[in-house]
């Protein structure tokens, strides 16, 4: 074993000759989704304004997740087939197309089609550059790597508004998406420089992972459907997405080609229980980025700009801190996972006692607290996922954390959204409703955080 092998590579290191386009590569991969992510909902009323249809708006976005969580469950199997660079080409070509086809788009009908090709290219991307983790870094590094992945996550969160906002100013939206192409090709040349192409694994099972991902597509897009439906088609949409979903991993625990490790779906396993922190932990943040800024705006005259940064500074917060621990290793590393989500659950509490009444700032000094308890413990157990998987799994799990983390989004905004419903949050209600919505809204979400504790429990001591 090197010394590399046995210790974390320090920040200059990994940014330093031997690893820097290994690191570049990985990061753009990842910026080319995040900043797109950023700049669509940006540019969404621009691109209203001039093609209309805005009943249709929000299936842009709900054809684009499905279609990004559909690819990334396949990510694995994809990889298997073609090898890491090929798999990357490909999900470089589909977002390529995807770009294009939205920035030429003539009618919005074209603009659905189009999103939906990016979201296959964009979930083939994530899943593909978790697997440069493994390929490209030591073992003892991961965590570190993962880290940078919240920094790009970050960033983005912060140049992505603006760089839309730039193009939506100079009335040039389909430059937003055109940009990208570039990108694009940037990312492509890195790939052929960095990435090993690996060989074919020919793999048995027919149409049975098709019929699989087809249940996690139904399921995905059963809660997208929920924008703008009323509490009991919502509630009704969600049930039958965790049925969907349900049905997809009983049939995955028994196939013998499956899409995911199986030991993902034990959770007294350090890899379910990694992988169940993951999914509750996204869906407990998932309402913060929806709900807050309007919260903030009804309830205490934040303007709409200033919103837009407080969720920016959660994303922030767990940025640095997981920038900040991701030099540790054993006993340290178990400690923050076990420690992280707890902050984070005192960070959602504070959220549901302030965001109603105030303090203003202590109210935004909640989202910060909620997003350094995510920070501390993300990469971490990003890092047990991988060391658990083993090198039998070693495709597979590039697959696991981009879809439970938007698995766990999906479901989690979904849920919010019919307690905010039960709540009295329709049409135009009053300040004492509104107030009573957000101190539900937030509450709600604890629940979700002591599974996510629990999860990070067995992912810091628990057994393989």
């Amino acid at each position: 074993m090197s010394d590399a092998d046995s210790r974390v590579l320090s920040w200059g290191e990994l940014f330093g000759p031997e690893y820097l386009l290994s690191i570049t590569t990985l990061c753009l991969g990842i910026t080319l989704h995040a900043v797109n992510f950023f700049i669509f909902a940006t540019l969404a009323p621009s691109v209203v304004a001039d093609l209309g249809e805005l009943e249709w708006l929000h299936w842009a976005t709900t054809l684009y997740v499905v279609a990004s969580i559909v690819s990334s469950a396949a990510g694995g199997m994809i990889r298997a087939r073609l090898g890491p660079r090929r798999a990357l080409g490909f999900a470089i070509l589909g977002f390529a197309i995807g770009s294009a086809g939205v920035g030429l788009a003539p009618d919005m009908t074209t603009v659905l089609v189009m999103r939906a090709i990016q979201g296959l290219g964009a979930g083939l991307l994530l899943a593909s550059s978790h697997g440069l983790v493994r390929d490209l870094f030591p073992a003892s590094s991961w965590a570190r790597v993962f880290a940078a992945i919240s920094g790009v996550w970050g960033i983005a969160a912060l140049t992505g508004p603006l760089i839309g906002g730039i193009f939506a100013e100079l009335d040039e939206w389909r430059l937003g998406f055109i940009v990208m192409l570039p990108l694009c090709l940037i990312l492509y040349l890195a790939v052929l420089r960095s990435v090993p192409a690996g060989g074919r694994r020919p793999q048995s099972g027919g149409l049975t992972p098709i019929l699989r991902l087809a249940l996690i597509g139904a399921a995905a897009l059963a809660i997208g459907g929920t924008g703008g439906a009323g509490p009991v088609r919502t509630t009704a949409l969600v049930a039958l997405a965790g049925v969907l979903l349900l049905t997809a991993i009983l049939w995955e625990r028994r196939s013998a080609e499956p899409l995911f490790p199986h030991a993902m779906f034990r959770p007294g396993t350090v890899l379910g229980g990694s992988v169940m922190y993951v999914f509750f932990m996204s869906f407990g943040s998932a309402s913060t980025a929806i709900y807050a800024p309007y919260f903030l705006s009804a309830l205490h005259a934040v303007p709409p700009l200033a919103t837009g940064y407080v969720v920016t500074a959660q994303s922030m917060c767990w940025t640095i801190a997981s920038l900040a621990v991701s030099g540790a290793l054993g006993a340290r590393a178990s400690l923050w996972i076990a420690v992280g989500p707890a902050i984070a659950g005192i960070g959602c509490l504070g959220a549901a006692l302030y965001v109603p009444h105030g303090p203003l700032w202590a109210a935004i000094a909640a989202f910060m607290v909620l997003g350094t308890g995510i920070g501390l413990a993300w990469s971490h157990v990003a890092k047990r996922i991988f060391d658990a998987a083993g090198e039998a799994d070693r495709d597979r799990v590039t697959s696991v954390i981009p879809t439970t983390q938007a698995l766990g989004v999906a479901f989690g905004s979904a849920a919010a959204g019919i307690v905010a419903d039960r709540a009295g949050l329709v049409g135009t209600p009053p300040l004492p409703v509104i107030a009573d919505a957000a101190h539900l809204v937030f509450l709600f979400l604890l629940p979700a955080i002591a599974l996510a504790l629990t999860g990070a429990l067995r992912s810091a001591y628990g057994r393989t």
